[in-house]
């Protein structure tokens, strides 16, 4: 018990709560003082005093509400937090500069303007596109969007192996760190000190000894309660180049809201992974958490590598603070970092992307919305949480009129159970309208996976949640006519066989006053 009390009171998750809850204190307690000095300043009454309250608290929300209202955010976004300022006008517009506004610093802006020139810069190579062309002119349609949107390129002859769960691909890339002879990058939103990390920490110390270049990249407030606040010097002193992204302040900071939820390996610019899974126990179940963690990731190799190095180069020189505008990836100083891969086969075509955040384009839902138009056949997702706007709502349902068979798998156990009856809340909809829903039994599905007609797949971190899409820096591969994908669709289709099949007449069995209370949680999921 002692242990438990212990590890509580050191938790940097429960003191970041009681930082913000103590900011709201402070607040209250500035506006009460300004309230009073008000009152005997101009000797009013108590009611001519909380009338003037009341008219500055207006004011506020008006400004407030205003401002959303021309934000470029989605309308079922802009509603949730009308709401929340309409009700508690100054603590409202505290909650959204903290958790709802994805506008950045003027500063993050002129810092991140040469990356975005960089990436803008990127084109399909003319004779991929014209292959493309010829073969599936959606194909087409989706590299060029990545390519002009995220500044991803799309490669040939690069090779994908698919683990359908992280305990496969734990031992895949400790074999593969334990080669590294140049580099190594890693970047991920959860590390979390265990069998998993203790393995993969124990691999980079000792290749941090032979010379090899080692960096990390973890975000702050995800391994928040796993790290302690420190842990990125402490690295660094071991010989491990490391940022911990956008460290927790304890003070009014709207960069709390913009997380690093990205998750990068690079070994020697020859060998990748991404996908679902942090660097974490419970995502190679050796810890239980919610059931059986079933997640999933990739192993690339072949010119696609230099999608996912580019990827982690862009934030690491965004976190250095070099001159930006002095950067070329192409010069000498860089060119190590992409080795001549040219001899390297494999089959179809691969475009690492990737959700930066400092622009206004969401990126990983165009990415979904093409895929779910451009199917003819099936569409498969596997997602952990299902909390979509009328946009996505609506080509699911469009999708499935049309005959097409739409397949979602969510989780029976979840990890949060006010997002889980937010996903619920979403069924009736698409219930009604054909797409047929599944709930993964053993416990916590956390794949991130599309796989369209045998031909179109992705996968990586992106969520079907309103922070996953539109406030997060994201990551994920898109895949055309790849071997994996048979492998990704045979995994599906093994997960619905451990799978419930939910019916409308199920979601109909809920008693009113339950559906009543999804609504109204309905109304508020863009928070979550």
């Amino acid at each position: 018990m002692f242990k438990k009390l212990r590890k509580l009171l050191t938790s940097r998750i429960l003191w970041i709560g009681l930082v913000l809850i103590a900011e709201l204190a402070l607040i209250f307690v500035f506006f009460y003082v300004i309230a009073d000095s008000l009152r005997e300043v101009f000797n009013l009454k108590p009611w001519q005093m909380y009338l003037t309250v009341a008219v500055i608290l207006f004011i506020i929300s008006i400004g407030v509400i205003v401002y959303i209202v021309n934000s470029q955010a989605k309308p079922a976004y802009k509603i949730a937090w009308l709401v929340v300022v309409a009700i508690i006008p100054l603590f409202g517009a505290f909650f959204y500069l903290l958790f709802g506004n994805k506008k950045i610093t003027s500063r993050q802006k002129r810092r991140m303007k040469p990356i975005l020139d960089l990436l803008s810069n990127v084109n399909i190579n003319k004779n991929i596109e014209e292959e493309l062309e010829k073969d599936n002119v959606n194909a087409k349609k989706i590299a060029n969007y990545i390519a002009k949107a995220s500044g991803g390129d799309i490669y040939k002859n690069s090779t994908i192996n698919y683990y359908s769960s992280g305990e496969e691909a734990f031992p895949e890339m400790i074999k593969e760190l334990e080669k590294a002879e140049k580099f190594i990058f890693i970047e991920y939103f959860v590390i979390s000190p265990g069998l998993f990390w203790d393995s993969i920490l124990k691999v980079l110390m000792n290749k941090v000894k032979q010379g090899v270049d080692v960096r990390l990249i973890y975000d702050d407030v995800g391994s928040a309660g796993y790290l302690p606040s420190k842990y990125d010097k402490k690295l660094n002193e071991l010989g491990i180049k490391t940022f911990a992204y956008q460290k927790f302040k304890p003070l009014l900071d709207v960069k709390i809201n913009n997380r690093d939820h990205r998750k990068i390996m690079v070994i020697d610019g020859k060998v990748a992974f991404t996908g679902g899974i942090n660097i974490a126990d419970e995502y190679i179940n050796k810890k239980k958490l919610f059931g059986y963690w079933k997640d999933n990731a990739i192993k690339v190799k072949g010119p696609a590598v230099y999608g996912y190095t580019m990827e982690f180069l862009t934030l690491w020189l965004y976190l250095t603070e070099v001159d930006l505008s002095q950067v070329n990836l192409n010069d000498e100083n860089y060119l190590e970092y992409f080795p001549d891969m040219s001899n390297h086969k494999g089959s179809g075509y691969v475009q690492p992307y990737t959700d930066l955040l400092y622009n206004s384009e969401s990126v990983g839902e165009r990415v979904y919305l093409q895929l779910i138009n451009y199917a003819t056949k099936y569409l498969y997702i596997t997602t952990p949480y299902l909390i979509i706007d009328d946009e996505l709502v609506n080509a699911l349902c469009s999708a499935a009129k049309q005959g097409i068979d739409v397949r979602i798998i969510t989780p029976r156990i979840p990890d949060k159970k006010t997002v889980f009856r937010i996903t619920r809340s979403h069924y009736r909809t698409l219930l009604l309208n054909g797409v047929k829903i599944y709930e993964y039994l053993p416990g916590f599905i956390h794949m991130k996976m599309f796989v369209v007609d045998d031909v179109f797949a992705t996968v990586g971190t992106i969520n079907l949640d309103y922070r996953s899409l539109y406030l997060h820096l994201e990551n994920a591969t898109f895949m055309y006519k790849n071997d994996c994908i048979k492998d990704m669709k045979n995994d599906f289709l093994n997960s619905l066989k451990v799978s419930e099949e939910i019916k409308y007449r199920d979601y109909k069995k809920y008693a009113a006053p339950r559906r009543l209370y999804w609504a109204i949680l309905r109304l508020f999921a863009p928070l979550f």
